[in-house]
Order: structure tokens, then sequence, then C-alpha cells
């Protein structure tokens, strides 16, 4: 078979291809002999006549496409809408019409989404608002349902977020006569169950840096009157000679107060007077059964 037979015969077969619709085979078969043969015309025309036929048929399908997506519009199934045209800008994404309604379906699509989440967020404001007033513990677990069934969604994270912190600052606020007393123990039993309801909550950390701050207070306090208390009584001990308690009483100021020059000052005395003290004892002890041992 000489070339002008051959090639005739692959023409043929090419627009075979073309005729049954097979647009692709058609096109990759011209690119094949094209890449061999890049002298023959014959195989360029060709490849320019399947994309043209294949640019028309893709206008055919995005025309009837159109027609068929218009009656969504009425019943605002806009994202319906979308998952029909977007998959066509792979096939011609330089057709205008096509952007043109894409991005017509894509505003109102995100206005029909606005309306729902206002309307969404008023119903749950409605809602939460009530169990706040009426119902603490099923409010907490509506909130957790909410965010259980909406993973992620940023919408429904702040207003959970919100009525959480609502219901925090009910229960502080109907605290705050314990928040204010001594009682640390049950006060920070109180933050536990607070940190239950939302563990990174604002008011719950402004909470514990204050109550910490009045435990450590008070603490300080306490232990300024501690000191001044055996500081008197330091001195009284030291009058009455009895030096091993003084001894006593100076060391333990000094665990609470290193610092303190008074009772180092003391316990140094002390020391020396309960040396003096208890050899002079044992010297008597001795002379005593020295004496009776005579006897």
């Amino acid at each position: 078979m000489n070339d002008k037979a051959y090639f005739s015969q692959v023409e043929q077969n090419i627009n075979h291809l073309l005729s049954e619709g097979k647009y692709r085979e058609a096109h990759n078969l011209c690119l094949k002999y094209l890449a061999k043969y890049p002298e023959e015309k014959r195989f360029e025309k060709l490849k320019e006549k399947i994309e043209k036929r294949v640019t028309e048929q893709n206008e055919k399908v995005i025309k009837q496409k159109l027609e068929e997506i218009k009656p969504l519009y009425k019943e605002e199934k806009y994202k319906e809408i979308l998952k029909n045209l977007e998959p066509l800008l792979r096939i011609a994404p330089q057709n205008e019409k096509l952007k043109k309604e894409i991005i017509k379906a894509q505003e109102k699509y995100k206005e029909k989404t606005k309306e729902l989440q206002k309307k969404f967020e008023e119903e749950k404001n409605e809602k939460f608002t009530k169990l706040l007033n009426e119902d603490e513990e099923r409010l907490i677990d509506e909130l957790f349902l909410l965010e259980r069934d909406n993973p992620g969604n940023i919408e429904v994270q702040k207003i959970t977020n919100k009525f959480r912190d609502k219901l925090i600052q009910k229960k502080i606020k109907r605290k705050t006569d314990l928040i204010y007393s001594d009682k640390y123990d049950a006060i920070y039993n109180f933050i536990d169950q607070l940190k239950k309801i939302d563990d990174k909550n604002k008011r719950i950390i402004e909470l514990v840096k204050l109550v910490k701050s009045r435990e450590h207070g008070n603490q300080l306090t306490e232990k300024s009157e501690f000191i001044y208390d055996a500081e008197n009584h330091l001195i009284t001990l030291m009058k009455l000679k009895k030096y091993d308690k003084a001894i006593k009483v100076a060391e333990e100021i000094l665990d609470l107060d290193p610092s303190n020059k008074k009772a180092k000052k003391i316990l140094k005395k002390a020391k020396k007077k309960y040396y003096k003290q208890t050899r002079k004892f044992a010297i008597d002890t001795i002379y005593k059964k020295i004496d009776k041992l005579k006897e």
C-alpha cells in the first residue's frame, strides 16, 4: 500500500470514529499521526474538524443544561444547580454563559445560606435562652448534641460558646458569697464543676486568678500574724528562762521567715543560755549524787 492509500485509510478510520461520537479517540489518533507525519496537512485539518465538532457539541450540551436548570431557580435549589453546572467548566472553561450562570447560582446560594443561618441562629438563641432560665442541665446536653451533629461548624461553635459563657456567668454570680469567703476547698470544687461546662472559658481563668490571689493574700496575713505572736511568746519564754522551748519557737519562726533577724538573735542567745542551764543542772546533779554516796 502506497503512502497516499495508507493516509486515506487512516483518514477514513478517524472520520468513522468521529461519526460514532468517539471524539477523544479520533483526536488522539490525529495527534499520533501528526507527530509521525507533521507535513501531512490532512491530519491537521482533521484535528481542527474534531475540535470544532467537540466545541459545537459542548455548546449544545451546555445550552441544554442551562435550559434544564431554570426550574430549579424557582425551587431555590441553588446547590443542585451548581452541582449540575460546575463539572461543565472542565469541558468548556471559556464559555462565558456558563461562567455567568455559575456566578449567579453562587450568589443566590450565598444569600439563601445567609438567610438560613440567620433563621437557625434566631431559633437556637430563643431555645437556649429559655433553657438557660428554666433548665440548665438540659441546656448543657443540648449544646453538646448541637456540636456533635455539626462537627467543625464555626457558626455552631459560636452559638454554643456564647451560651456556655452565659451559663458560667450565671453560676458565678449565684456563688458570689462563696467565692469571696475563705472556704477554698468548696471554691475549688465549684471551679471544677464550671470547667466541666467549658474548661477554656475566660471567666473561669479569671476566677482562678482571683481566688489564688485572695488565698495567697490570706496565707500571707495568717503567716504575719503567727510570726508576730510567736515573737512575743519567744520573749516571754526567755524571761521565764524556758530556753529549750524558746529554741523550738525561734526555729519555727525561721522556718517561715528565714531572714527574721530578731528570731536569729534570740535563737543564738537561747542556745547559749540553754547550754549553761543544762550544764549547771548536770553539775548540781553530780554533786548531789556524790553527797549521797558519801553518806
